[in-house]
């Protein structure tokens, strides 16, 4: 760029190639094509402070807490209730809704086939036939002073 030329100088061929404005019919035609906006689910959080949102995080967290040991107690008076056919197929409930049961299978391996496992999982990092994927996620530690 010449030195005597301001971030605001555009040359000719820049002032070329920029993009004209929208006329109205068109900009009327994509303001209604837009998706509508979708309903603020939370809008009591917008006027919480960063030291609320982090007290109301813990609150939350704790809830979950709750509630998963709350569902877990249920879950085993279900299971003593109905037979695992029962649960298999599938048993009713109004509102549309169906329990059912999954059954998900874990291994336990010895430590010598884990090492052959991690083993394996380097040579292919190192190789570049892994793909590394990340992802962050937030928890809460509760630390006892």
């Amino acid at each position: 760029m010449p030195s005597n030329a301001t971030t605001t100088d555009f040359s000719k061929k820049e002032q070329f190639l920029m993009t004209p404005p929208i006329n109205r019919i068109d900009l009327e035609r994509v303001l209604k094509a837009l998706p509508p906006e979708t309903q603020d689910l939370f809008p009591h959080l917008a006027n919480l402070t960063a030291i609320e949102l982090l007290k109301r995080r813990v609150w939350i967290s704790a809830q979950l807490k709750s509630l998963e040991q709350e569902r877990k107690a249920i879950d085993l008076e279900i299971e003593e209730t109905y037979s695992i056919a029962e649960l298999k197929f599938g048993i009713a409930i109004t509102g549309g809704w169906i329990m059912k049961s999954n059954t998900r299978t874990s291994w336990e391996y010895t430590p010598e086939v884990i090492d052959e496992i991690k083993a394996i999982q380097r040579q292919a990092q190192q190789s570049g036939l892994a793909n590394e994927i990340k992802t962050t996620h937030l928890r809460l530690i509760q630390h006892y002073t």
